[in-house]
């Protein structure tokens, strides 16, 4: 698959961009689209000793509704990814994990970003929480026979972390 690129310009600007790339395509021709451009962030699969996951709960703007996930958050420029998890768990939710493990990277078709998923493991509550000025974020433990459940149920779309939640079960050998 031969695709060039030809340009790119910026179409919009503010808390998150558009940009427009324009390719060559392999048949000759040319295409426009629009790409969104964000920055790259870590889900924190996150885990007590007991066997239960640690979620949030908090409003999205863009469904306008409750969704339930891991405790998620973008890495600062030149931070490494574990360290942007380790600092995003313990602001977000005030557990601290004794480990982190890389699961898995994964790119969107119209985006920048990088969404990289790592587990956590043996979490413990050392803090309270210290979040942003935008941020209001509810935390519930799950123990594992109700975090399967919530993956498979299918009258549930609030949980947006399906993905991260199946590769941890897998890791772990808790499917």
């Amino acid at each position: 698959m031969n695709w060039k690129k030809i340009g790119e310009k910026i179409a919009f600007k503010g808390w998150r961009g558009i940009l427009q790339k324009t390719f060559e395509l392999p048949n000759r021709k040319e295409a426009t689209f629009d790409v969104v451009q964000m920055e790259d962030f870590v889900t924190i699969i996150a885990f007590t000793k007991h066997k239960e996951a640690i979620l949030i709960r908090q409003y999205r703007p863009g469904p306008e509704m409750v969704l339930t996930s891991f405790p998620e958050g973008g890495i600062e420029k030149g931070e490494a990814p574990k360290l942007a998890a380790a600092r995003e768990l313990l602001e977000e939710t005030g557990y601290q994990a004794s480990e982190f493990i890389l699961l898995k990277k994964f790119r969107s078709a119209y985006n920048t970003q990088t969404q990289i998923c790592l587990l956590a493991l043996d979490c413990e509550k050392v803090a309270t929480q210290k979040l942003d000025t935008t941020e209001f974020i509810d935390i519930f433990l799950l123990p594992i026979e109700k975090f399967r459940s919530l993956l498979t149920n299918s009258e549930d779309d609030s949980f947006h972390n399906v993905a991260a939640g199946y590769l941890a079960l897998d890791y772990m050998e808790w499917l």
